[in-house]
């Protein structure tokens, strides 16, 4: 069936450019303070539609890689984490710097992905 609706991920990227080409120029002070923190908030939410799903799929692999077991990606990292506070899981366990480096890289693509290119 043919939609004629965009979907979301297309209204909400029409929604910024709006919001960060059009209205942010006619602000000053506080409202323009308050919308540039929307704007980036919505540009957040929009990178979170489009990469979440893999981005928490390859978290889910490589917990459980790490850990020898099927789970969810909550109870896994409550796992892992339990692991390492208790001392069951070393800091230089095989894999475990590179799953911690490879989600903080995924959260930054998601949150700030300039910080990722920054020298």
């Amino acid at each position: 069936m043919t939609t004629f609706v965009p979907n979301a991920e297309r209204l909400l990227q029409a929604a910024v450019d709006y919001l960060d080409a059009e209205l942010l120029s006619t602000l000053e002070g506080y409202h323009h303070f308050q919308l540039r923190i929307c704007v980036n908030t919505l540009r957040i939410v929009a990178r979170e539609m489009v990469q979440a799903p893999a981005l928490e799929q390859q978290e889910q692999e490589r917990l459980q890689h790490l850990l020898g077991h099927a789970g969810s990606v909550a109870e896994l990292n409550g796992e892992i984490n339990d692991r390492i506070a208790n001392g069951q899981l070393p800091l230089d366990a095989l894999g475990l710097a590179e799953h911690l480096r490879d989600t903080l890289r995924g959260a930054l693509a998601i949150n700030n992905p300039t910080w990722i290119t920054r020298p």
